[in-house]
């Protein structure tokens, strides 16, 4: 049986070593990036056993290059995805007994992102440095009459989608005092949460909540998710967090929203049109977010970290050391 082990893409370049140095002789270790030909490509995933795919070929212009990649894959046992989110796959490309997992090391610092989000929007440190290098006291107490700011204690977060990441922000907040909601497709009881129901709530949920985060992956039943007539069951004073995919919000819907001072405010990290390596100067929207004061926009940066290629390369090598070893598998997607 082959012992072939295919990396693609040029991000890829940082799990060559370890995986090298961790399995020894036994695997072969191969390389493509995005300047090699697609038959080459094409020619080494149809001898790889396992293979590991990076978020560039996600958003190269060529939309079917990773269809023809698995599809070629027919020895594949095992597709190892070091970033999150699969809604880019299809199982039906998969042959029978492929696995594939992925990593969800990007909590912690998600979830540091999402309270510094949560606390900006409730005392605004950017807008009273910007106010006061202007030498204008808008805000402040020293004058009495200065403009005051929010605090976030007894505040409520409502998440849409309860998983790594929600449960670790919780774990941040709860020192604020602050209150929690959620839902998801499979509700279950935890003692974190208010309430935790099926996404039938999510006007609830909405209604209730000082921020909400989003943190569901993209389907056809969380696409356009949130929209016009959702935004209307926020409270106005209401912020929307979106760290998960861009078109789970309507971008027409929250661009309008927020124009209109509908909501408080939003936090995005997710976009609807994305750079790429050959173009890396443009908006993420065609509409002028960039022109809004209530909104701060991130390019998908709220798990780009220094720490995060160390943990990345752990749990990738570990679990292909698992499944040569025949031991039980990490984040099983499919």
């Amino acid at each position: 049986m082959n012992q072939n082990i295919l990396i693609v893409g040029d991000y890829g370049k940082i799990f060559l070593d370890p995986l090298s140095k961790a399995l020894g002789d036994s695997w072969t270790v191969q390389h493509w990036t995005i300047g090699q030909s697609k038959s080459n490509l094409l020619d080494l995933a149809s001898k790889a056993r396992i293979l590991v795919v990076t978020a560039e070929l996600v958003y190269l212009k060529d939309t079917q290059l990773i269809e023809s990649l698995i599809k070629a894959g027919r020895q594949l046992q095992l597709i190892q995805v070091p970033f999150s989110g699969m809604e880019w796959l299809d199982k039906d490309w998969l042959t029978d007994g492929c696995r594939v997992c992925n990593t969800n090391q990007h909590s912690e610092p998600i979830a540091e992102y999402v309270m510094l989000g949560i606390l900006e929007f409730a005392i605004h440190m950017r807008l009273m440095d910007r106010e006061l290098r202007q030498g204008r006291w808008t805000f402040g107490g020293s004058i009495v009459r200065g403009k005051k700011h929010s605090e976030i204690q007894n505040k409520t977060i409502g998440f849409i989608g309860f998983g790594h990441i929600a449960k670790r922000v919780t774990e941040l907040a709860t020192p604020f005092g602050m209150k929690f909601l959620a839902i998801s497709r499979t509700p279950k009881e935890d003692p974190r949460l208010e309430w935790w129901k099926d996404s039938s709530h999510l006007d609830q949920l909405l209604s209730e909540s000082d921020y909400i985060l989003i943190t569901s992956p993209l389907s056809d039943s969380t696409r356009d998710m949130i929209n016009a007539r959702t935004l209307r069951k926020m409270k106005s004073t209401g912020v929307i967090i979106n760290v998960a995919r861009g078109p789970i919000i309507n971008e027409e819907a929250i661009y309008q929203a927020l124009k209109n001072h509908q909501i408080g405010g939003a936090v995005l990290d997710v976009w609807y049109q994305y750079a790429s390596t050959d173009n890396l100067e443009m908006q993420p929207s065609v509409l002028p977010f960039h022109e809004l004061d209530n909104v701060i926009m991130t390019p998908h940066t709220a798990s780009w970290t220094d720490d995060l290629d160390r943990r990345r390369i752990e749990s990738l090598t570990k679990n292909i050391q698992n499944f040569i070893n025949k031991k039980p598998l990490l984040e099983i997607v499919y």
